[in-house]
Order: C-alpha cells, then structure tokens, then sequence
C-alpha cells in the first residue's frame, strides 16, 4: 500500500504555483498566449452581436419601402444611413408631389440634407438632415422622450451619439437647443442632427450671414433631397417602384427590404471572417499548449520521480498539472477579457465609424454573458491541452525518472 505524503489540494496547489512561478518566462508566454485567443474570440463575439443589432437598428430606421434619390446617388444615400458621413445631392421638390401621385403610395416625405463647405462649420463631423413635421412618419417616432418648441422656434433632434453641453449643439458659430435626444439605433442616424425645414432655413440663413459656404443655396422651399415613400397594403413595393421609375425622370428609386437583404448578406460575410480568425487562433493557442504541456512533462520527469517516491499518487501528479494548466488558462483569459474591454468598450464610437457598418454596442448584460463564455472556453481549452501530459504522467514510476 502506498504511503501519501502529498494528500491535501492546498499541498498540490501550492507545488503548482510553485512550478509556474519557477518558470517564470514560460509562465508569462503561455499566459499571453491564452489572452490572446481569450482577447480575440471576446472581441469577435463583441462585434457579431454589435454588428447584428446595427442591422436590426438600421431595419427600424430606414422605416420606408422605398427611398428615392437623385439618379446616381445611390451610394451617397447609403452612406448617409449606415456611418453619417455627410453627404449632398438634391432635386427638385416636384418630385414630392409627383410621388404622391402615383397609385399604391399611402405616405411620401421629403428630407433636404445641409453640408458646409466651412471646415470650421462645427465641433465634429455631423450631417444636418431637414424633415417636414407634418408629413413625416419616420423621425419623430425614433425620440426617446416628449419633445417640445424651442422659444426661438427651432426644433431640432439629435443623433444617440452627438454630443450635447446641457441639452444644447453647437455648429456655424451658434448654440442650439435641442428638444429631444433620439434612440440609439448602431447606424449613421446616430451621428446626424435631425431639425424641422423652418429651423434648418434659420439656421442657413444665419450661417450665411456669418460667412460660412454651402453646397446648396439652402432653397428647402423648391429642393429636396430625399423622397421617402410607404406603400398601401395592397401594393407591391418592386410594382410602385416601377411605376415611379417609369413616371419620373432622373430619379434612383432604392427598395427598403432589398437594400437590407443585401446589406445582411455583405455583413455576413464579414462575420464569418470574425468567426474563421477566432477558431483559428484558439485552435493555434490549444496545438501550442499541448507542445509545451507534453515537452515540460519530460524535463519534468525526475520532479514528479521523486514526488512519486515520497508517496504521490498518479492522479495527484495529474491533479497538479491539471491545476497549473487552469491558472495558465484562467489568468491568461481574464487578461484578454480585460484587455479587449478597454478597447471595445470606450472606443466603440470610434470603431463603428472607422468600419463604417451599422454597429450598435452590445447591452452590459450581453457583455458580461460573452465574457464569461470566453473565460470558459478558453479555460477549457487549456485543461484540454494538458491532457497529453497527464497521460504521460500516468505512465511515471518511482525512481523512473532519476539517475
């Protein structure tokens, strides 16, 4: 019967940390390695779930069957709705009405979009989009809270992401009030200034006077930019597309669902490139592990020789291993979970502008949920490591592995 001398989880913890603390390198290298499939895969998680919400966000958005804009500024519109970026084109407001002609439309809206030539125009890059109280049916339904007239009478609504100094904007030289702040949506919405066509006039007419330069001459009385359209029940979108197409020149007609069909597909494809690097590295970090686990096992031979010797069974000599192999995994993960936190987390602004796709930040409770999956898998991933050297482990014999 063997005698134990090592019998408490304390005791083989301890010669655990003990080990890693003696490689203090090697430790350190193994660490880094699972912070960085731990990192990687939190990051990809992070960002599939913000992109996917930005969709969903840029769905309730778009809020029209179709959009119709100046023939050849198809693009320009797009990137208006998914980053912000400003942006410029009109037609004549003829067009409005034109479009409320035609049988199968129910509703039909104009936008008129405002850009400075001034780069001095404002504090931050923002689109200035000018919307008819009256017919719209898009914007005021994205305000977070009751909106009111501000006493000057200007009425305007700021993106989730514009930011505000005691609920006021300022841009060409003037602050101004804003009645409400909108939801947060992950799309280009976020970043754009949303104000009624009277307050837009006044704020073009005042900025002229102070010299600032504009592609337009700020004629929302006859100009419009956009024409947003929702059909009747009883209609086919691609049908009073057509129609449009047909009975108006000069004019791009984008259909809602199709733009996000498409749109769906090119983030998919996105994702999958988010999902092929995490595999891929955590199977990479999984194949490192296991070389360094099995190669340490035999220059660690005479060390568990002699544990052996003054009494330790197999299955503690594997529980001592399984145990370095889960602070090397754990550590490691929770270094690459913190990591990515102070990155994604404070610059998620900045990183939905510089990829300039829809991305509307995971909630806290997600987060926490994708965080404790990464620390989990990854931790996983490293006990699976070492399961090669625990094998060999049980194959050391007292005295086996002395000269």
């Amino acid at each position: 019967m063997e005698k134990t001398l090592i019998g408490s989880l304390s005791t083989e913890r301890s010669l655990a940390l003990s080990n890693l603390s003696k490689k203090a390198y090697r430790s350190f290298s193994l660490i880094l390695l699972v912070a960085i499939s731990s990192s990687v895969l939190f990051a990809s998680l992070i960002l599939t779930s913000s992109l996917k919400s930005g969709i969903t966000g840029l769905r309730s958005r778009l809020g029209a069957d179709l959009m119709i804009v100046p023939e050849g500024y198809e693009a320009g519109a797009e990137n208006v709705l998914i980053s912000g970026e400003p942006n410029f084109f009109y037609m004549d407001k003829s067009v409005l009405d034109s479009v409320r002609n035609i049988k199968g439309v129910e509703k039909a809206t104009g936008q008129f979009y405002l850009t400075s030539l001034s780069e001095s125009c404002c504090d931050f890059p923002v689109q200035i989009i000018g919307f008819d109280k009256k017919s719209d049916f898009i914007v005021q339904n994205w305000s977070k809270k009751r909106y009111y007239q501000d006493s000057s009478g200007e009425f305007l609504l700021s993106g989730n992401n514009v930011s505000l100094t005691q609920e006021k904007i300022r841009f060409f030289g003037e602050e101004h009030r804003v009645s409400a702040r909108l939801s947060k949506s992950g799309t280009g919405m976020d970043n754009t200034v949303f104000c009624d066509l009277e307050s837009l006039q006044k704020i073009f007419e005042a900025a002229s006077k102070k010299g600032f330069a504009f592609i337009s001459d700020g004629d929302t009385s006859n100009k419009v930019s956009t024409v947003l359209v929702r059909i009747s029940d009883d209609a086919l979108v691609d049908t009073v597309a057509l129609r449009i197409k047909k009975e108006i020149e000069g004019v791009q007609v984008i259909s809602g669902e199709k733009f996000l069909k498409n749109f769906s597909e090119k983030i998919s494809s996105f994702l999958v490139f988010f999902y092929a690097i995490s595999v891929f590295v955590l199977v990479t970090t999984i194949i490192s592990l296991a070389l360094v686990f099995s190669v340490t096992i035999n220059e660690r031979l005479r060390e568990f020789s002699i544990l052996r010797v003054i009494g330790a069974k197999r299955s503690q000599l594997r529980k001592i291993l399984f145990i370095e192999a889960a602070y090397l995994g754990g550590t490691g993960s929770l270094a690459g979970i913190a990591l990515t936190s102070l990155i994604v987390i404070p610059f998620n602004v900045l990183i939905s502008e510089k990829i300039s796709l829809p991305f509307a930040m995971s909630s806290a409770g997600e987060i926490l949920i994708f965080a404790v999956a990464a620390f989990l898998i990854c931790t996983a991933s490293s006990l699976l490591a070492s399961v090669n050297g625990a094998v060999k482990l049980s194959k050391v014999e007292p005295y086996g592995g002395m000269k």
